[in-house]
């Protein structure tokens, strides 16, 4: 919970500042004064001036930020400074001033993603243990001992390539034409995968899962690679390098086995049989509990050792300094156009109003991605940082897009909206931003309660 916390404080940090600094700095480039740079809003809790008299402020509820320029709608401007006002600016500059905070956001998503393909990832081949009878998958043609090479003309390497590459897809009722290679014999063939009745769980949106199929996961031994502090497992005595090879008596080789049978098993008295340095012994201890999506489930803190698995099996997502600068653009500008697809799927009902999260939902991710690594963080993080790019550029007033628009149309008519107009939108732009967030936040209860 303290990580997932923590995670989540340093994701709004780095997004929040990301996007306002580049509103506040754009706006020093084009000479407008800088009143204050915000993270959070309300009452200030800290704050410093620089030498240009620009005010640094952390504020109280740190759900996003702001920068405050000098400007005659909100305040009275001395006359020696009004050239400094962002309101007497032109067009051309008020726009690249507003311009610039969804664009940082997105050169910041094309940096993280650059990071991650140079630190390169691991992750397994886009084998195909079993399908569920009756799923989409199987009405479609796929097997177990399968693997998928393409979809749509991409190449997949892996099952992060397939995620990727699926993703525009959902909420759409056209059709996926797959690639796929049998693993025993090695022929080829195409299949046609309809989506029309494809529905993801909006609690916990697996692609994979709602399509049918189950990934090949090789097997993984159960040897403790990590006991978490203060956890049931460390208090019991268990360490690291221990082999579990039973629990009440039953033996087996599969981590996985220990994960389902801790999950059901909440607040409940086992006995784990262990080998250490050749010995066997059984240590009795009680697992504990957590709320996961509105369900007790047992835990005891353990992790495994990192798996030794076949070379066949995993495929390293790694390319070079400048090839992956092309390929960090590429899905920059991939993920953008499919976050705004998705926006519109979900604007025309096409794509149900559940499947959007709000701040519960993302501490979650940002929890999640963290505990998993610095490279699930980064690739976390340049999903956020572009979903929040492309919401703030829709036209809705309160938001930048919505500042865009005014320009638009000031540019159309030779003079800027009345004052009255402009009040009018904020009050929409209110209305409509509370309504998301009330559905927003209804969904993240609804996932932890259901």
């Amino acid at each position: 919970m303290t990580s997932t916390f923590l995670y989540f404080v340093l994701a709004l940090l780095l997004l929040v500042i990301v996007h306002e600094y580049g509103h506040f700095q754009v706006a020093r480039w084009c000479g407008v004064k800088v009143l204050r740079f915000s993270f959070g809003f309300g009452k200030v809790l800290a704050r410093w001036t620089d030498k240009k008299g620009t005010e640094y402020a952390w504020s109280l509820i740190p759900l996003g930020g702001y920068v405050k320029m000098l400007d005659e709608s909100e305040d009275e401007v001395p006359e020696n400074e009004k050239h400094l006002a962002f309101n007497n600016q032109s067009i051309k500059v008020r726009t690249a001033i507003v311009l610039a905070g969804p664009l940082f956001n997105f050169l910041f998503a094309f940096v993280a993603l650059w990071l991650v393909l140079i630190i390169g990832r691991y992750s397994l081949a886009p084998m195909i243990d079993s399908v569920a009878p009756g799923s989409i998958a199987a009405q479609a043609g796929l097997t177990s001992k399968q693997e998928i090479i393409a979809l749509d003309g991409t190449e997949i390497n892996s099952w992060n390539d397939f995620h990727f590459a699926i993703m525009p897809y959902i909420g759409s009722e056209g059709t996926v034409n797959l690639t796929i290679r049998s693993i025993t014999d090695n022929k080829v063939k195409q299949i046609s995968l309809p989506l029309s009745q494809w529905k993801l769980n909006s609690k916990k949106p697996d692609p994979l899962k709602s399509l049918g199929i189950e990934p090949y996961i090789p097997i993984i031994p159960p040897v403790i690679g990590v006991v978490s502090a203060d956890s049931p497992a460390e208090k019991a005595g268990i360490k690291v390098h221990d082999e579990i090879v039973s629990i009440n008596g039953k033996a087996f080789n599969d981590w996985l086995f220990l994960v389902d049978f801790m999950r059901e098993h909440p607040n409940t008295q086992i006995t784990i049989g262990l080998k250490r340095k050749g010995k066997i012994i059984n240590i009795a201890m009680m697992t504990g509990s957590k709320m996961n999506d509105g369900k007790v489930e047992g835990f005891v803190g353990l992790g495994p050792q990192k798996p030794d698995w076949p070379a066949h099996l995993l495929r390293l997502e790694r390319e070079g300094y400048i090839p992956a600068l092309g390929t960090a653009l590429k899905q920059t500008v991939n993920l953008a156009s499919t976050t705004l697809t998705l926006m519109g799927r979900l604007v025309t009902g096409r794509l149900p109003l559940e499947n959007i999260s709000g701040p519960v939902g993302i501490a979650q991710g940002a929890g999640e991605s963290g505990r998993s690594g610095i490279v699930s963080y980064l690739f976390f993080l340049a999903l956020v940082s572009i979903s929040l790019g492309v919401l703030n550029l829709l036209p809705i007033p309160m938001l930048d897009g919505g500042h865009l628009l005014y320009y638009v149309i000031e540019a159309i008519r030779g003079k800027p909206l009345s004052e009255r107009s402009k009040t009018i939108g904020v009050y929409c732009g209110i209305v409509l931003l509370l309504a998301l967030m009330c559905v927003a936040i209804t969904n993240d209860i609804s996932r932890l309660v259901g």
